[in-house]
Protein backbone atom coordinates (compact mmCIF):
# COMPACT_ATOMS: atom_id res chain seq x y z
CA UNK A 1 0.00 0.00 0.00
CA UNK A 2 1.62 3.37 -1.06
CA UNK A 3 2.02 5.93 1.82
CA UNK A 4 1.00 8.97 1.63
CA UNK A 5 3.93 11.35 2.62
CA UNK A 6 1.47 14.01 4.11
CA UNK A 7 0.16 11.85 6.15
CA UNK A 8 1.65 11.17 9.86
CA UNK A 9 2.24 7.63 10.73
CA UNK A 10 -0.04 7.70 13.46
CA UNK A 11 -2.90 8.84 11.18
CA UNK A 12 -2.52 5.82 9.14
CA UNK A 13 -2.66 3.90 12.17
CA UNK A 14 -5.58 5.30 13.16
CA UNK A 15 -7.55 5.03 9.63
CA UNK A 16 -6.59 0.95 10.23
CA UNK A 17 -8.28 1.54 13.29
CA UNK A 18 -11.41 2.79 12.32
CA UNK A 19 -11.21 0.13 9.24
CA UNK A 20 -11.00 -2.68 11.45
CA UNK A 21 -13.05 -1.32 13.85
CA UNK A 22 -15.99 -1.39 11.00
CA UNK A 23 -14.85 -4.75 9.92
CA UNK A 24 -15.30 -5.90 13.39
CA UNK A 25 -18.83 -4.67 13.61
CA UNK A 26 -19.99 -6.35 10.34
CA UNK A 27 -18.12 -9.69 11.31
CA UNK A 28 -20.74 -9.19 14.68
CA UNK A 29 -23.53 -8.05 12.82
CA UNK A 30 -23.00 -11.51 10.20
CA UNK A 31 -22.44 -13.94 13.42
CA UNK A 32 -25.38 -12.86 15.15
CA UNK A 33 -27.01 -12.91 11.62
CA UNK A 34 -26.46 -16.42 11.50
CA UNK A 35 -27.25 -17.48 14.94
CA UNK A 36 -30.76 -16.51 14.16
CA UNK A 37 -30.25 -18.67 11.04
CA UNK A 38 -29.49 -21.18 13.52
CA UNK A 39 -32.23 -20.88 15.87
CA UNK A 40 -34.99 -21.18 13.32
CA UNK A 41 -33.47 -24.39 11.31
CA UNK A 42 -32.94 -25.79 15.19
CA UNK A 43 -36.59 -25.40 16.43
CA UNK A 44 -38.93 -25.25 13.13
CA UNK A 45 -37.55 -28.47 11.33
CA UNK A 46 -39.11 -31.32 13.13
CA UNK A 47 -37.31 -33.70 14.87
CA UNK A 48 -37.79 -37.16 12.28
CA UNK A 49 -36.87 -34.73 9.63
CA UNK A 50 -33.38 -33.99 11.35
CA UNK A 51 -31.02 -36.17 9.91
CA UNK A 52 -27.90 -36.79 7.26
CA UNK A 53 -26.85 -33.87 5.61
CA UNK A 54 -29.76 -31.42 6.97
CA UNK A 55 -28.50 -32.43 10.30
CA UNK A 56 -24.73 -31.84 9.94
CA UNK A 57 -26.05 -28.42 8.19
CA UNK A 58 -28.07 -27.36 11.25
CA UNK A 59 -25.15 -28.04 13.44
CA UNK A 60 -22.40 -26.58 10.98
CA UNK A 61 -24.48 -23.37 11.26
CA UNK A 62 -23.56 -23.43 14.99
CA UNK A 63 -20.55 -23.97 14.43
CA UNK A 64 -19.71 -20.94 11.89
CA UNK A 65 -21.51 -18.52 14.61
CA UNK A 66 -19.07 -19.54 17.63
CA UNK A 67 -15.97 -19.11 14.84
CA UNK A 68 -17.59 -15.57 13.79
CA UNK A 69 -17.91 -14.67 17.13
CA UNK A 70 -14.44 -16.10 18.49
CA UNK A 71 -13.13 -13.84 15.23
CA UNK A 72 -14.65 -10.56 16.22
CA UNK A 73 -13.17 -10.95 19.93
CA UNK A 74 -9.51 -11.71 18.48
CA UNK A 75 -9.81 -8.55 16.20
CA UNK A 76 -11.38 -6.03 19.38
CA UNK A 77 -8.71 -7.49 21.10
CA UNK A 78 -6.14 -6.34 18.37
CA UNK A 79 -8.08 -3.09 17.63
CA UNK A 80 -7.91 -2.26 21.58
CA UNK A 81 -3.78 -2.87 21.16
CA UNK A 82 -3.75 -0.55 18.09
CA UNK A 83 -5.97 2.11 20.15
CA UNK A 84 -3.04 2.04 22.60
CA UNK A 85 -0.50 2.13 20.67
CA UNK A 86 -2.19 5.56 19.07
CA UNK A 87 -2.31 6.90 22.58
CA UNK A 88 1.13 6.27 23.19
CA UNK A 89 2.46 7.86 20.45
CA UNK A 90 0.40 10.98 20.79
CA UNK A 91 1.80 11.24 24.21
CA UNK A 92 5.42 11.20 23.11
Amino acid sequence: MPRDTNQPPSSEVAEILNQNLETAEQIKSTADELDVVHAVLSTQIPTDAMQGDLQAAVERTDQLEQKLSETADALDKSNQLLQQHISNQAKK
